[in-house]
């Protein structure tokens, strides 16, 4: 899916979100042992987690500048950085990924100098991760004295065998996991859903089918995706 331009996303949103109730009720019955989709809601239209997801990091547009580093495809980091973004690298564990600049594994030792980028968007990958002290160890020592990770993990999601998922995450969970390396203090956490968008989430329900007031409600009971801004202290 191609993203638009950062300063759009209120805009798509609030356009995604002009629907009537009765169209979102008739989403929500569509009642069945199947899901309506089993790519999270992604062949249907856009995902409840991907909007989140869109919320956080437009958030915390600003942060992503200078020398970027994301995993397997830009997007994020040219959508939401701009022009402030002067030079990306693409990371992929293997040789598979042509869109990779970087080729390295992140738990293991590898040559990515210490102290290289200003800001790291690392979206959906650490709940595919067995060695979780070791990646988030690695990432805090590439980034520069006050560089930011910014961070998307699953919280309530439908489990894909073939994506090799192993981990969901509470904010909690995700919180002590930054903080081992980045210190409680420097993590800031968020969580994103409610009764009624996690319960969609798992049917393969999509934003489009929710009135913006039930989309935007925040339930601490209830997250669907969990993100966080790590800073890298300066000293």
């Amino acid at each position: 899916m191609l993203l638009r331009p950062a300063q759009s996303v209120a805009r798509r949103v609030r356009g995604l979100l002009k629907i009537s109730r009765a169209t979102a009720t008739r989403g929500r019955l569509a009642l069945g042992i199947k899901p309506m989709s089993y790519r999270w809601g992604e062949d249907r239209g856009f995902p409840i987690h991907r909007y989140y997801l869109d919320c956080f990091l437009d958030q915390y547009a600003r942060d992503i500048r200078g020398h970027c580093l994301e995993f397997q495809d830009p997007a994020y980091v040219l959508h939401f950085g701009g022009a402030a973004v002067t030079k990306l690298d693409v990371i992929h564990i293997d040789d598979s990924n042509p869109r990779a600049t970087l080729v390295a594994d992140l738990t293991k030792p590898n040559e990515i100098p210490a102290g290289l980028f200003d800001c790291i968007v690392c979206t959906h990958v650490l709940h595919m991760v067995y060695e979780l002290g070791k990646i988030v160890a690695e990432l805090h020592r590439i980034l520069k004295p006050g560089g930011v990770l910014l961070v998307a993990v699953p919280c309530v999601s439908m489990w894909e065998p073939r994506e090799h998922e192993l981990w969901r995450f509470t904010p909690e969970g995700l919180e002590l996991v930054l903080a081992n390396a980045f210190g409680a203090s420097n993590v800031t956490v968020h969580a994103f859903g409610n009764s009624l968008t996690a319960a969609g989430e798992i049917r393969g329900l999509v934003v489009e089918e929710f009135t913006e007031e039930e989309v935007r409600y925040r339930d601490e009971h209830f997250p669907v995706e969990v993100c966080a801004r790590a800073l890298k202290a300066s000293s």
